[in-house]
């Protein structure tokens, strides 16, 4: 770090007198340079956090108040880290109006006697700030050493960001080429997976997918009031791997500490592209190890999975397919791929034949169905990890998930049969999650896609609607309720509330209506069904 002023009043050879401390903490602020300059107005030669040392020839000898202030202002404005005068020479000892000048503008002032050259100063400053130098390169060579062997380790990502993280007092998020999170080192480590509990944190998952979405390499910069945060793109334009956030930064980084950072994401943006090679492949495993599943090949399919690092569940299973469109596919399947990963032998993940699919322990599945759903037809469900599917499938409006009834791998091919009739209901019904054993309870009826069944139903019923609309009967409700009570009419009569030759009557203009005859049980099947499944829908509208 660059030596302060407050350093150079401590080294009693120079004799330095401090006269005006300035602002708050003005004695620690960083010095960039130390020179000597009588000019009225040296600004266009400073540099930021310079000190200026000056014998006040610029004044002469009748110091004016209102020279002084603008001469200070300048120097204010410009950043300067202080101001030495040197005393004995156009003065005996530092102007009252100087020092009332800095005292008003926040800038630190101290006498240089005449027996301290300025070269005295600025050698000593020169020497602090080289040996500051040597200190940051040794500290970012370190650093980088002890990036390189974390990089070694099996849980490379992890380690380098977590050592990133101690070698900054900062904290580090590296995000994959989907904005999830994949590494998280310092003290926001606790909070970061959940981006609402922390409106930076959230701002900085945001600004990552931003970024992210360009598709160009890219850096960002957000500020807040606990501090810098700093984002850098990982990978080639076009071919983005992910993100590196770095916060808890008083400011922007140092040459040093972005040095250590270009190390990072040099090995971060390797790992992933490695890590998405290894992933591929590692996918297409999976679908070896489905297929050996489905040929009945049990016991070769547990050995691979167990290799792969993926164990299958053991006991009873439940076959799942999920879906999401486009792009958003992909980030369904990682998603599921993470939480396989932190449940081993509880859920197994795969594609086969353009579906993702999952194989479930029935301890695992919730025994509730999503809200507004009813309960899983009472088929077993379990009671361990609850949600686990729920959080990923209804994190996205457009994601959806068929699952099937408890079984053995030994139906494996049965389980795949319920969960792609159950995941059809779910993309023709909308919801999020459809499970088979509610579906068989729904019977039949249930396996219809209820809008374009609806849409079918009122060509069929078309008559009777507009009849019902044109002349106020109540063709369609007389129909439905003698077809639910078998077509016995006086119980039918009596729940609709009229006579039972009305009724005939209703249900004689039916038939004439419909072109058909009522005699047959399919006929009345038919119907009833009609009827269901255009009750079933809501009008649009």
């Amino acid at each position: 770090m660059a030596p302060s002023l407050q350093q150079l009043l401590d080294h009693h050879a120079l004799g330095l007198k401090l006269v005006v401390a300035g602002a708050a903490g003005a004695l620690d602020r960083p010095v960039e340079w130390v020179s000597g300059s009588d000019l009225p107005d040296p600004t266009p030669f400073l540099v930021e956090q310079q000190i200026v040392l000056t014998t006040g020839t610029q004044f002469g000898t009748a110091v004016s108040a209102t020279q002084v202030q603008a001469y200070v202002a300048r120097l204010a404005a410009a950043g300067v880290a202080g101001i030495g005068f040197g005393t004995e020479v156009i003065t005996a000892g530092t102007p009252a109006e100087l020092a009332e000048a800095c005292a008003a503008h926040g800038v630190p002032l101290f006498e240089v006697p005449y027996r301290t050259p300025f070269i005295a100063v600025i050698r000593y400053a020169a020497d602090l700030i080289a040996e500051a130098g040597r200190a940051k390169d040794a500290w970012a060579l370190a650093a980088q050493r002890a990036i390189a062997f974390a990089a070694l380790r099996p849980d490379a990502t992890s380690a380098v960001v977590s050592e990133l993280a101690r070698a900054l007092g900062a904290w580090v998020v590296l995000f994959d080429a989907h904005s999830s999170v994949v590494a998280t080192g310092g003290a926001v480590a606790a909070g970061v997976a959940d981006t609402a509990a922390d409106p930076l944190v959230q701002r900085v998952a945001l600004e990552a997918t931003r970024l992210l979405q360009r598709g160009q390499r890219s850096g960002a910069t957000l500020t807040s009031r606990g501090g810098t945060v700093s984002l850098q793109t990982l990978g080639r334009r076009g071919d983005l791997r992910g993100v590196l956030a770095i916060g808890g930064t008083d400011g922007p980084l140092d040459p040093g500490s972005q040095s250590v950072v270009t190390s990072v994401v040099a090995i971060a943006g390797l790992t992933l592209e490695q890590g998405g090679a290894l992933g591929r492949a590692g996918r297409s495993l999976r679908v070896g190890v489905w297929r050996l599943l489905l040929s009945g090949e049990s016991a070769a399919a547990r050995d691979v999975a167990a290799e792969l690092g993926t164990p299958l569940p053991t006991g009873a299973v439940r076959v799942g397919v999920c879906s999401a469109p486009g792009d958003a596919k992909e980030t369904l399947l990682t998603e599921l791929e993470r939480a396989e990963t932190l449940s081993p032998g509880a859920l197994f993940v795969s594609e086969h034949d353009g579906r993702l699919l999952l194989l479930v322990a029935d301890t695992v599945e919730p025994d509730t169905g999503p809200a507004g759903s009813a309960p899983d037809g009472g088929d077993g469900a379990g009671t361990g990890e609850r949600g686990v599917l729920e959080t990923i499938v209804q994190a996205a409006a457009d994601r959806r998930m068929g699952l099937s009834q408890p079984i053995a791998l030994t139906e494996l091919a049965l389980g795949v049969d319920q969960a792609v009739s159950a995941h059809e209901q779910a993309v023709a019904t909308g919801q999020s999650i459809v499970r088979f054993g509610a579906l068989a309870a729904a019977g039949m009826a249930g396996l219809l896609d209820p809008v374009r069944a609806a849409a079918v139903a009122e060509e069929l019923l078309q008559p009777l609607l507009r009849v019902d609309r044109e002349e106020g009967t109540a063709l369609v409700d007389s129909l439905l309720g003698w077809l639910e009570a078998n077509g016995q009419w006086d119980p039918a009569a009596k729940r609709l509330g009229i006579h039972r030759h009305t009724l005939r009557n209703r249900i004689t203009r039916v038939e004439q209506l419909l072109g058909r005859t009522l005699d047959t049980f399919a006929a009345r099947a038919e119907l009833w069904l009609a009827l269901v499944s255009l009750r079933a829908v809501p009008p649009a509208g």
